[in-house]
């Protein structure tokens, strides 16, 4: 609150991140009902159970994964290249730090084409060559499974804590570029 009356601000009330987000969405203008946050942002991840009463949102329980992201979805698609590459160039490359950033950034751009196309083209320089390995959305997701289940096993958590069913869940707000997969 200070932070913001020190920016010249008139502060009326602090909202907590998955409040924010629910009300960014517009369910703040319902009457009632129960809602999951499901925040995968590049570093973290969180989902958040709301119960909306009278226009006032009540968090009923929060878990998560602080040491989960979009960034592992990329680094797990960029270890992948760099395997297929590394057989090409005839040593292991995954302890190159220019291939890994080479391989990081054709993989975000992989992800990106891969969450509106089956296909994608990585393509990576490494030592002057040119390298251009097609990768599908099945072998993208075969890649994650196991990170986004991870995300799986903290909704079962939350809707645990809040002693919610998933059929009671009348709404999910994705928030996080990585929601996008």
């Amino acid at each position: 609150k200070d932070a913001g009356r020190l920016a010249g601000l008139e502060v009326l009330r602090l909202l907590n991140e998955p409040t924010a987000a629910a009300v960014a969405y517009g369910l703040d203008r319902r009457a009632q009902g129960t809602f999951a946050v499901y925040d995968l942002g590049g570093g973290t991840f969180d989902v958040s159970i709301l119960r909306l009463v009278d226009g006032v949102f009540e968090v009923r329980s929060t878990a998560g994964d602080t040491a989960l992201g979009g960034d592992d979805f990329d680094r797990a698609l960029a270890g992948a290249l760099l395997q297929q590459i590394s057989g090409a160039v005839g040593r292991d490359l995954t302890a190159d730090p220019h291939a890994v950033q080479a391989a990081l950034r054709a993989a975000r751009h992989a992800k990106h084409e891969l969450s509106e196309r089956e296909e994608a083209l990585a393509v990576l320089e490494i030592e002057g060559r040119r390298f251009e390995v097609e990768v599908t959305r099945a072998q993208f997701e075969s890649l994650i499974a196991a990170l986004v289940q991870r995300t799986a096993v903290a909704c079962r958590r939350a809707l645990r804590d809040a002693e919610v069913e998933p059929s009671q869940i009348d709404g999910v707000v994705l928030v996080g570029g990585s929601t996008r997969l």
